[in-house]
């Protein structure tokens, strides 16, 4: 699945909250750092992800982003809607055939359904929280 940049930054910048000191605030500057991103460009992001309920926004000195508690055990597929919508997730034609369905299927018609249903369940079972447990440990052993 090709995602789109605010996706992609949504998903490593929650990872990155979740491998962070719980409760407390870490700065747009630090994601945007360690994701090498523009800040402007994740605290974009960022505010969404807030807005959606995703995090806490703590304004002023001392603030910046709070990971929820329940955030953690949110799927990437949680998050790949919150920010592209439901719509991105609907199963398109791979050749681009405006009707293809199983019973006007096209030539690719199984082996694509079969994959995507592949990849939406393993979106449905990952969670921010494995995956910043699975990157801190890439990290140690990098």
């Amino acid at each position: 699945m090709i995602w789109s940049k605010a996706t992609e930054q949504a998903l490593r910048g929650l990872i990155y909250l979740a491998s962070q000191r719980r409760g407390e605030p870490v700065l747009s500057r630090q994601i945007a750092d360690y994701l090498g991103v523009p800040v402007q460009c994740i605290t974009k992001v960022m505010r969404s992800l807030a807005k959606r309920g995703l995090l806490a926004s703590v304004k002023g000195r001392g603030g910046g982003f709070i990971l929820l508690p329940a955030a953690e055990h949110l799927t990437i597929m949680d998050v790949v809607e919150a920010v592209e919508g439901h719509a991105a997730l609907s199963l398109h034609c791979v050749l681009g055939l405006k009707v293809c369905a199983d019973e006007t299927a096209c030539p690719l018609h199984r082996q694509w359904t079969d994959l995507r249903r592949q990849e939406m369940d393993w979106l449905r079972t990952q969670t921010i929280g494995e995956m910043a447990k699975m990157s801190s440990v890439a990290l140690q052993t990098a």
